[in-house]
């Protein structure tokens, strides 16, 4: 892992407000070794666009850092470092190097936190993808709305629907609901799309969608 400090002569970290010389630093063996330093140019009167610039001259040196540290956190430069160069900035006074471990372990946490959503945010997706009934090639489906919303009920039926009927090409798909959702009225004809319905022993509503031309939706 690579870490970017800014820093004095003197290894102390520096505001945003000064200029002063940029050290990359590189776990080796488990030990922190100074790779690299390059100066940074910056003082109060730049403009908005000098500051860019002058940071984005940098930019190519910090390719594979994964913090950026400095005296404090301002916010243009939280913009260009997080959102843009998408390094995390943290706000260090003095000597940083001490603390590049604990840097470390927290952009870890971070990381596994992120993979751990990630991950989740897949299994709940799959969770109530509608699923291929019969020959996959004449593109039937089924899903039943109820069981999936009894397992979240934090999600409506648009957001569990909408992305299949945009993104999915399908001749039919069977919905098994309490009722159908109030949003068909005006979003299906926009999309190309109709509905019936069929009340069955199971005292479900039974909707199926389907393109208005018969043929597969795109």
């Amino acid at each position: 892992m690579k870490i970017a400090i800014f820093v004095d002569t003197n290894g102390n970290t520096l505001s945003f407000d000064s200029s002063g010389i940029v050290v990359i630093y590189e776990n080796q063996n488990s030990d922190w070794q100074s790779i690299y330093k390059v100066p940074l140019y910056i003082n109060e009167g730049m403009s908005l666009a000098d500051v860019r610039e002058s940071i984005y001259m940098i930019a190519p040196k910090l390719v594979g850092c994964k913090a950026f540290v400095a005296k404090r956190r301002m916010g243009i430069f939280n913009a260009i470092f997080e959102e843009e160069l998408h390094i995390r900035l943290f706000a260090i006074q003095g000597s940083p190097v001490p603390f590049l471990n604990d840097i470390r372990k927290t952009l870890n946490t971070e990381i596994i936190e992120a993979i751990k959503r990630i991950e989740l945010s897949r299994q709940k997706k799959d969770s109530f993808d509608p699923i291929s009934v019969g020959d996959s090639l004449k593109g039937c489906y089924q899903i039943n709305l109820v069981k999936v919303q009894a397992k979240d009920a934090s999600l409506n039926s648009k957001e569990i629907l909408l992305p299949f009927f945009q993104n999915t090409s399908f001749r039919e798909l069977e919905i098994i609901c309490m009722h159908i959702p109030k949003w068909f009225d005006k979003e299906l004809y926009v999309l190309g799309l109709c509905v019936s319905t069929e009340e069955r022993k199971d005292e479900y509503c039974h909707a199926f969608v389907r393109p208005i031309n018969g043929s597969i939706q795109k």
